[in-house]
């Protein structure tokens, strides 16, 4: 598959990933994607080797089914935002404990919810709709559980939300898949490296152990 057809929203993601992760350097790192839908990540990582992962993590069922630091990296993209508010310090404590080196965790901000609440009535979008349910994350608040963790950050805006909004609107009214393709496609050629700025629709954040140094 060429990734640049990838839907839009999920090659600006994973694209800037792929970009972080080229700052930890090395080759055959290994990768666990938490939440991956298709293992998609893989395409955009092929020095290294992505371990896809689905499921709840929560005090109730459970963390993640890995040793301490059993991991190099751990990705989690656009999974925050379905984790209710009361388990998310579980949930980002269980990435920090799985990974070694570091971990990716993106995810759209609350300063984007009036464009999302916008999309929604529109689309009916179910993904969106469970955004309403769990609220989206306050960037301060999850920087501060990531510090109490012991984790030192650097934060990057991506995808530009004036954007996102129109090219979600866009998308949803076209429903030929190719077509789909050929949109994002362009989108993804032309103006990738224009996106990742203020004002964003979501922030992706290269965390590390304090202390571990670039």
């Amino acid at each position: 598959m060429d990734l640049q057809t990838l839907d839009f929203d999920r090659y600006q993601r994973f694209a800037f990933t792929a970009e972080l992760m080229d700052q930890l350097g090395g080759e055959g790192l290994r990768v666990l994607d938490v939440g991956s839908l298709d293992n998609r990540l893989a395409g955009f990582l092929p020095r290294h080797r992505v371990v896809p992962w689905e499921g709840e993590i929560s005090r109730a069922k459970g963390g993640l089914p890995f040793d301490d630091r059993a991991m190099d990296v751990v990705v989690a993209l656009d999974v925050l935002e379905h984790v209710a508010p009361g388990e998310r310090g579980f949930f980002l404590a269980e990435l920090s404990r799985v990974s070694d080196t570091a971990c990716v965790i993106g995810f759209p901000i609350a300063a984007a919810a009036e464009a999302e609440r916008f999309v929604l009535g529109i689309t009916g979008s179910a993904w969106l709709a469970e955004h309403q349910e769990h609220g989206l994350p306050q960037p301060r608040e999850v920087e501060a559980i990531l510090s109490r963790l012991g984790l030192e950050f650097t934060r990057h805006p991506n995808a530009c939300l004036p954007s996102w909004t129109a090219m979600m609107l866009l998308m949803y009214g076209v429903r030929d898949r190719d077509l789909r393709g050929d949109i994002s496609a362009f989108f993804n050629r032309h103006f990738y490296r224009l996106e990742n700025r203020e004002p964003a629709y979501r922030y992706i954040y290269l965390c590390r152990r304090r202390g571990a140094g670039a």
